[in-house]
């Protein structure tokens, strides 16, 4: 008898959260884990053949089973509770890298996926690997490479002998989080991200400008300079960076006292997400943020043109990292009531958010671009909108791969392309796909609109 019950249970069991699983709300993206969740496969021959469809399948299952974030949370509880604690909480955790399947495309310009591509960054590679977890708080022991900075010097000195004189060319490279572990056995690794950024200078020729974030960081090690949850810099030490930049520029930096003061609490970011520790969720990071006395308007472009611009904002009311200038985007305009007539160009990956807010103080108008999306080409931008100033402002980790400086080379030879004739061009194909697969008998009609990568409806005009 015990045992038909214990079978009729399991069956209501399953069969409550196999019905949960078709009713339930879908999302897009996973607060908790700070990531975007699997979609549901778009069905074509060649993915049906290879068995990625039935394994997409299954990553949307997994990632949309119900009570999901519950159970994540409870397996994390009961790992800990089964483990012992160091006396003074300092352990060491090992992350893998993302597999090539895994990596991030090109974000289209809708406004709702820019606050979730927070979550989509290039981090990985440096963050990978052996990681401390000290009090609460994550840090990585990457440090860069000297042997790497000559190559990067080398593309900035690319761009400043294509501009001359006629642009401002400016490295603002940010250090890593291993600098600053507050503990003196630690203390070597500061020395080593020093030995990166003073090769970047040394191989800068004198058409470049270096600023020194790390020399500014230095003078502020018992303050909050990084978030202890996120691989990103806080607003402060994005702030000591600005500082660092209106040294080299020869302008004036705006105190911290003299800008509105914003606080947002319990934010848990990537690196809480890369080694859900307990530790590090016990201890959230709160979100501090200063605003500039200055008047904005904001817009963000498709990746290939400056057609049908989207409003968005300097400040986004989320959160997380993406409240600076509302997450990533292959390119955003910022114009101020700073009637100066000076314009910059800031080339960045997600580290140059919190740096470029400060920069509405000084400019009439920011173009901010980030390199891993962006197909514009800049130096073609810079010329046509009269730029005065272009600064790389971006993470060590960017600086320290072959594939993301060649980004940053490229993105002033993209040739220029019409987003209307890339949409035209994807419906194209998308449509030949569709007539092909239909005449096996194997392709749904309505599925043309969801293969398209570029999402032509959810770009509104701000005109």
């Amino acid at each position: 008898m015990s045992n038909k019950i214990s079978a009729i249970l399991i069956f209501v069991l399953l069969l409550a959260m196999s019905t949960l699983f078709f009713v339930q709300e879908t999302k897009t993206i996973s607060v908790e884990e700070k990531r975007e969740l699997a979609k549901w496969p778009v069905l074509n021959s060649q993915d049906y053949f290879s068995g990625k469809y039935t394994s997409a399948i299954n990553t949307y299952v997994n990632d949309h089973f119900p009570f999901r974030p519950f159970m994540v949370d409870a397996a994390v509880s009961i790992r800990f509770g089964m483990g012992f604690r160091l006396k003074n909480q300092e352990k060491f955790v090992v992350v893998p890298k993302k597999s090539d399947s895994e990596k991030d495309t090109i974000p289209s310009a809708d406004l709702s996926d820019t606050v979730s591509r927070q979550f989509l960054d290039d981090f990985e590679e440096a963050y990978a690997g052996k990681m401390l977890i000290l009090n609460g708080k994550v840090y990585t022991f990457n440090t860069g490479s000297p042997a790497m900075s000559p190559h990067f010097s080398k593309m900035l000195n690319e761009y400043a002998d294509t501009l001359k004189e006629a642009t401002r060319v400016f490295s603002c490279v940010a250090p890593l989080s291993s600098a600053f572990i507050p503990a003196k056995k630690y203390e070597k690794y500061n020395q080593r991200n020093k030995e990166t950024l003073d090769a970047i200078k040394a191989n800068l020729s004198n058409k470049v400008l270096f600023c020194d974030v790390l020399g500014e960081l230095n003078k502020h090690v018992n303050e909050h300079l990084f978030f202890g949850s996120d691989h990103h810099w806080t607003a402060l030490g994005a702030y000591y960076a600005y500082v660092s930049f209106c040294k080299s520029a020869v302008i004036q930096p705006v105190p911290l006292n003299k800008m509105e003061r914003k606080v947002k609490r319990n934010f848990l970011g990537s690196l809480y997400n890369l080694t859900r520790d307990k530790s590090v969720k016990d201890n959230p990071d709160s979100l501090v943020y200063y605003v500039p006395n200055v008047e904005t308007e904001a817009f963000l472009f498709n990746a290939y043109d400056l057609k049908r611009p989207q409003k968005t904002k300097v400040f986004c009311e989320v959160n997380n990292y993406a409240l600076f200038i509302c997450g990533d985007a292959p390119l955003i305009k910022i114009k101020t009531n700073v009637k100066n007539g000076k314009k910059a160009a800031v080339v960045k990956n997600s580290m140059g958010n919190a740096f470029a807010v400060y920069l509405i103080s000084h400019y009439e108008e920011i173009y901010v671009f980030d390199f891993r999306y962006s197909k514009h080409n800049l130096l073609a931008i810079i010329k046509q909108e009269g730029i005065n100033d272009l600064i790389f402002s971006l993470g060590m980790y960017g600086a320290m791969s072959h594939g993301t400086i060649n980004m940053m080379r490229k993105l002033g030879k993209n040739k220029q392309q019409d987003y209307d004739v890339i949409l035209a061009e994807e419906k194209r194909k998308a449509q030949a796909l569709q007539d092909s697969l239909n005449a096996l008998g194997i392709y749904p009609q309505d599925s043309v609109s969801k293969s398209r990568p570029l999402q032509e409806d959810s770009i509104k005009s701000a005109n």
